[in-house]
């Protein structure tokens, strides 16, 4: 494009009519150069409008050089609603620091065990060496629990923070997989997936019980993550059943609760 052709392209104009999309309404119509406008609209456009940021929805026609054509162009368009960071609320009060890996698939083949990512470790298996581990991390919980905690009605108490546990790190258990099968009484092991992911929990394995479902990472038939979901009035003798087992401490993050073997 030579230097006059530039020229008279940005004097000209076209009439752009915006549109609110959620009722229709015309927010407003102004006669704008080309080169202000972009060159499609196929890609995500965000434009400004009295001082508000607003995103094209929808845009007829599409490419600029439709509308240099028809000198005029209609955007519907949705306005950005930014949240303010102190209305957000957390349901838990603490997550894990990390999360594992993904796959395609897994060497189990029973009915794999979903869970959200948020639940991740919330109540799991730790070695007794973990205890001043544990101690720093229950500690936080429990000053966030007194500092940021909201009533949102009679039955559901939320967070305006939430504590991520940095400090207790992996947990490093060493237990056989067979001998757990077998405190357990179930030699039905099934993968472990993450609500909305088709794949896999890379190590990840689950066992269903007749209160509960065990799962965790496992590598060379050694586990060494082990967690709870599914908790029911049973749960606590199997809880008891392998801390008696395997010496180890059982701690519910979201109750900063610890138990072990003698309790």
């Amino acid at each position: 494009m030579g230097l006059l052709d530039k020229i008279f392209k940005k004097k000209e104009t076209v009439t752009v009519e915006f549109y609110n999309s959620k009722d229709g309404s015309l927010i407003g119509t102004s006669d704008m150069p080309v080169s202000q406008l972009p060159d499609t609209f196929e890609v995500a456009t965000t434009m400004s409008l009295h001082g508000e940021e607003w995103s094209v929805q929808e845009a007829i026609p599409m490419r600029s050089e439709e509308f240099q054509k028809s000198k005029k162009l209609t955007l519907r368009m949705s306005k950005i609603e930014y949240m303010n960071p102190n209305d957000l609320l957390y349901s838990l009060p603490t997550i894990s620091n990390e999360l594992p890996g993904r796959t395609d698939e897994t060497p189990f083949s029973a009915e794999p065990f979903s869970i959200q990512e948020d639940d991740w470790r919330q109540f799991e298996f730790l070695r007794k060496e973990s205890t001043p581990l544990i101690e720093v991390e229950c500690s936080k919980i429990e000053q966030l629990k007194k500092e940021f905690s909201k009533e949102v009605d009679e039955s559901f108490t939320a967070y305006t923070n939430c504590h991520v546990r940095d400090v207790i790190g992996y947990p490093g258990l060493d237990i056989k997989l067979s001998e757990l099968t077998q405190l357990l009484n179930s030699e039905e092991i099934g993968g472990l997936k993450f609500h909305g992911d088709s794949g896999f929990v890379e190590g990840g394995f689950s066992i269903p019980t007749a209160s509960s479902v065990f799962f965790g990472l496992v590598k060379n038939e050694i586990v060494h993550e082990l967690c709870i979901g599914n908790l029911t009035d049973g749960t606590r003798n199997e809880i008891q059943s392998i801390l008696q087992r395997f010496d180890l401490l059982f701690v519910n993050w979201y109750h900063a609760e610890v138990i072990s073997k003698d309790d």
